[in-house]
């Protein structure tokens, strides 16, 4: 079941791109890309540009969306409070994953943004804590979505008792695989900043 709906998927998302491809919107925004590339630096003053304020400010949006985090509950591996929900009939996300899911892109950015600013090839200094994080978020997200794709299977019409029944283990499963990501995380996240260099 879960197979044919991935496929059924897939197979959406194939037309929908198919059609993104030949609409002119696309053609558009691919004109505006290519134009773009041919035209950097854009400003003579773009190679010295100081980067600095926009990595603090990049910074400081990750640090104040891992505050509003229950991190104090995410210190523990087993959060019941998280499953108290199980299959509820509402088709919404787990309206606790969206400020994780939130973290996981300002973490990527913090990143990206942090390699900007490092300068020249080989100087970049990569941080520990960052990465361990990341993965962590990213275990997280996998583990959301295939929870949501369980519960959703678990909501086909007329499903025999048997595959509801192990699709509801599938769900709490990877409810439990969200609740460890968390931990891992928070675990990550309050250790000391550990960085290597790889110049």
């Amino acid at each position: 079941m879960l197979d044919r709906q991935l496929t059924l998927a897939r197979t959406r998302a194939h037309s929908t791109a198919l059609q993104a491809l030949g609409s002119s919107r696309f053609h558009a925004i691919a004109d505006k890309v290519a134009v773009l590339a041919s035209e950097v630096p854009l400003t003579p003053a773009a190679a010295t540009a100081d980067l600095r304020p926009l990595a603090a400010a990049a910074q400081d949006r990750l640090t104040d969306a891992v505050t509003a985090l229950p991190l104090v509950t995410a210190g523990h591996p087993y959060n019941a409070a998280a499953l108290i929900h199980g299959l509820s009939p509402d088709t919404v996300p787990h309206p606790q994953d969206a400020p994780w899911h939130q973290v996981r892109l300002l973490l990527r950015l913090h990143r990206y943004a942090r390699e900007a600013v490092s300068g020249p090839k080989g100087n970049a200094v990569v941080d520990l804590r960052l990465l361990s994080a990341g993965q962590a978020l990213n275990r997280h997200r996998d583990a959301s979505e295939a929870s949501a794709a369980a519960a959703q299977a678990a909501r086909t019409p007329r499903i025999a008792p048997a595959t509801a029944y192990a699709l509801g283990v599938l769900h709490a499963d990877q409810r439990h695989e969200v609740e460890a990501a968390r931990f891992a995380f928070q675990q990550a996240w309050q250790k000391e900043k550990e960085a290597v260099s790889t110049r």
